[in-house]
């Protein structure tokens, strides 16, 4: 009981010792496992704004891609209307030359006086078809037609230049209709013009404020580059302490448990030396006693059959006393003794034959008794040494089972400083697995931010083109529009003149002599 109890306390020990290891070496496994998710944590964060900030890049590339995608369906709009302009300019100036080919002297010399009032000195005109109807083209224009026009016209000839004029004026119908569609048209660019530029300067506003929210993550960045790096030195610090006191644990541990583990080795085959002489000396005894106890019941049996027959004569004796025969016998035989000393000597006789059977039937009940209390003896002492070899064998199966347990809680120390081992050596890949991880990271982070802030220069200098581009387009455009207003306003002011001039000519008027004869 003394050697199951000390190692009780030797195992309470043990495993005391292996909790506090276990607890002291937990310590810095949790630390870096959430150190490890710490990082992780910030690691998705990064990544998080990273997307983010593609995602913006991206939009404004297709925002920037749809502002060209408009820019050229505006410059194609713009050049498409400017073609046709120009087409139905050169149609206008055609049938303009038309007309005053047909006119008369007369006729140009009331057209330039007339024009004179509406003449302007502060426009210009970039269309090269324009310079003919300016004053000096019209002076160039007035001499040539003095010098080829026929001055002699007929009914026909004028009713042609009426219908000529009415289809110019259809056309200047038709043409203002179209110019006002094209009026909505451009006016519904420009409102596109302003959206985009909207949306231009809200990317600019979400640009600047991504590059704000960039310097402070890059602060934050290396703030937690800092906090992480004083960490991993910190850790590194436990984690150098602590390794040294599991070795030191370890050594201590393996020591007192090689001492422990060949005592109770020893212990065990003492045991297992003892535990068979005990059986072997149990199993002699136990053969004996039973020979013993053999003997004992064919010696009882030989006396209870001993005792039967004794029964059976006594039995036969008394019932021979008791039959009349007997007593017949008994008298006859009383009576043959012829004298009274011979049948004294028959009667001592016989009583002395019945006291020595009555001494027989009491020394046999006596040795019977003896015999009985002997085995009944032998019964107990036999239960006796069975209950002592039984509790032996308790202890002893009580020691093997402590020895088992010791060996099992030396086993499980030795497992756990091996799982102790292994996970410091993965605890340490897994460290340097992090940093080469926050290195990566850390510059693919960089790269992209330079991606990004080049992307948005580049983007910066498309965007002042583009507003430059459009900033032309509308100044051509409004070049463009004051164009043919002036020229409709011109359009319109020429057939006013020639409706004047239809209508001067169906007056009367004084003329002078010499042109009498040619007075209709």
């Amino acid at each position: 009981m003394t050697i199951s109890s000390s190692t009780d306390d030797l195992s309470s020990n043990e495993t005391t010792d292996v909790d506090n290891n276990a607890s002291s070496s937990s310590l810095p496994i949790l630390t870096l496992q959430t150190d490890t998710l710490d990082h992780n944590i910030q690691y998705e964060q990064l990544e998080r704004q990273i997307e983010e900030l593609n995602k913006e890049l991206n939009e404004s590339k297709s925002a920037e891609k749809r502002a060209h995608d408009e820019r050229d369906k505006y410059s194609h709009m713009y050049n498409r209307l400017n073609e046709r302009f120009l087409a139905f300019e050169q149609k206008q100036l055609d049938q303009m030359r038309r007309i005053l080919n047909i006119l008369t002297s007369d006729q140009y010399k009331i057209l330039y006086e007339r024009h004179d009032d509406y003449r302007r000195s502060q426009r210009a005109f970039t269309s090269p078809s324009t310079s003919i109807l300016l004053p000096s083209s019209l002076n160039e224009t007035l001499n040539d037609s003095d010098r080829t026009i026929d001055y002699q016209k007929t009914e026909s000839d004028w009713n042609t230049l009426l219908t000529q004029i009415s289809e110019l004026m259809d056309f200047a119908e038709k043409f203002t209709a179209k110019y006002a569609e094209q009026a909505e048209e451009n006016n519904k660019l420009r409102l596109l013009n302003s959206q985009k530029q909207d949306e231009n300067v809200k990317l600019l506003v979400d640009l600047s404020l991504s590059k704000a929210e960039h310097e402070k993550e890059h602060q934050l960045r290396n703030q937690f580059e800092k906090q992480f790096i004083e960490a991993n030195q910190v850790i590194e610090q436990d984690h150098s302490k602590r390794l040294q006191k599991l070795r030191n644990y370890a050594s201590l541990a393996d020591d007192e448990g090689d001492i422990l583990l060949s005592s109770l080795i020893k212990k065990a085959e003492k045991n297992d030396i003892d535990f068979r002489e005990m059986k072997l000396n149990y199993e002699t005894v136990f053969t004996e006693q039973a020979n013993h106890i053999k003997k004992l019941i064919k010696e009882r049996e030989l006396l209870h059959l001993y005792n039967q027959r004794l029964e059976v004569e006594n039995a036969s004796l008394a019932a021979r006393t008791n039959d009349d025969e007997t007593i017949r016998l008994l008298t006859y035989a009383s009576q043959s003794p012829t004298s009274y000393e011979e049948a004294c000597n028959l009667i001592s006789q016989l009583r002395e034959q019945i006291i020595q059977q009555i001494k027989i039937r009491d020394k046999l009940r006596h040795d019977i008794e003896q015999l009985q209390h002997s085995h009944n003896t032998d019964i107990r002492e036999r239960e006796q040494i069975e209950q002592l070899f039984n509790r032996d064998l308790t202890a002893a199966k009580d020691e093997i089972v402590i020895l088992r347990s010791v060996q099992s809680e030396y086993e499980h120390v030795s497992s756990v400083k091996k799982n102790l081992e292994r996970q410091l050596e993965e605890c340490m890949n897994e460290l340097i697995k992090a940093k080469t991880v926050v290195h990566s990271l850390t510059n693919q982070v960089k790269e992209k931010i330079e991606q990004i802030s080049s992307e948005k220069e580049k983007l910066n200098e498309d965007n002042a083109g583009l507003r430059v581009q459009i900033q032309k387009l509308k100044i051509d455009f409004e070049n463009s529009e004051s164009v043919q207003h002036d020229f409709v306003k011109l359009s319109q002011a020429l057939q006013v003149q020639l409706e004047e001039i239809r209508n001067s000519e169906n007056e009367l008027r004084w003329k002078p002599e010499e042109d009498f004869s040619e007075c209709h």
